[in-house]
């Protein structure tokens, strides 16, 4: 399950930049011996994991380029009370970032 936003803006030409938040999670139908694997309906927003990043958009109509940083501001694998962790954002360390920032490339078409 999954919930996204995405903001984008013209910068120059067909290059757009963008502004975005996830929410989701991935459960197993039936779950197997890992704690919180099985959907449960009552508590899966409490198990949504949060992120947010910018990014480029190269928009050649027929099909779009993305260029994404993103970095998680909810971790629901920590403990109830310390899941959200946009407190801990911190650019400038060099562990932060190898722990959280993440990288992505993707080719698909416009929606």
């Amino acid at each position: 399950m999954m919930i996204n936003s995405e903001l984008r803006f013209k910068l120059i030409s067909v290059l757009h930049g963008a502004a975005f938040v996830d929410a989701g999670n991935i459960w197993l139908r039936k779950g197997d011996d890992r704690p919180g694997t099985a959907f449960k309906l009552k508590n899966s927003l409490e198990e949504f994991a949060v992120g947010t990043g910018l990014g480029l958009r190269v928009d050649a109509t027929i099909f779009v380029i993305r260029l994404d940083g993103a970095f998680p501001i909810r971790k629901p694998y920590l403990p109830k009370g310390q899941r959200w962790v946009i407190d801990e954002v911190d650019f400038s360390s060099k562990n932060w970032r190898r722990d959280n920032l993440v990288l992505n490339i993707g080719i698909g078409y416009p929606f």
